[in-house]
């Protein structure tokens, strides 16, 4: 009986210490971008949608998410961006 305990108590043991340097490992969480920062990479198209003015990082439901320049974002990224940066960032069209 004693044999078998040590046994289990050593088996925790080993089971323990080859976890702790897994967790010690980890790498921390990704900081969620400034408020500032995502504003500044964005602009208000005539129509109404967000537009990134320059390859950029914005946090998505699985994580980071590149967002091409030039491309529109998807209407929960649109919501986010008009409740931090408001609708001063309109691009207005060019006159010719």
């Amino acid at each position: 009986m004693l044999l078998r305990a040590s046994r289990l108590l050593l088996g925790v043991c080993v089971a323990a210490g080859l976890a702790c340097p897994t967790m010690a490992q980890q790498s921390p969480p990704a900081p969620p971008p400034q408020q500032g920062l995502l504003c500044d990479a964005f602009t208000k198209a005539g129509n109404g949608d967000w537009v990134a003015k320059k390859d950029v990082m914005v946090p998505g439901p699985g994580g980071m998410a590149l967002v091409k320049e030039g491309v529109p974002v998807d209407d929960e990224m649109q919501e986010r961006l008009d409740d931090r940066c408001g609708t001063s960032k309109v691009l207005r069209p060019r006159q010719v």
